[in-house]
């Protein structure tokens, strides 16, 4: 046996829409500031820690893809052989070239 249903139950409204300037909706995105150089010797050493954290970063991340299985990499659209070009720029080249040209 089944209940009978009436239209009402079936049928739902959609909320009532208005414009909204998108001025209230996305909060006021300023340009970001470029940050003051460093000169001399405290801009070469800033330099010297930022290429080491970028080094460390780098290897952590081709010890964590070394690390995985041949059906992780897969999972991910990688080989074993993707890894070293993916970290080494002179194998990007073409890449680079292609981004610059649009």
């Amino acid at each position: 046996m089944s209940a009978p249903l009436t239209k009402s139950q079936m049928a739902f409204d959609l909320p009532k829409l208005t414009y909204i300037d998108t001025r209230w909706e996305e909060p006021a995105v300023e340009p970001i500031a470029q940050p003051v150089r460093r000169r001399g010797f405290a801009s070469w050493i800033a330099d010297r820690i930022e290429a080491f954290r970028s080094w460390r970063t780098q290897a952590r991340a081709m010890a964590e893809l070394g690390s995985m299985s041949d059906r992780e990499l897969y999972d991910v659209g990688l080989n074993r052989g993707d890894i070293d070009r993916i970290f080494d720029d002179r194998f990007n080249q073409d890449l680079r070239s292609r981004g610059r040209s649009r």
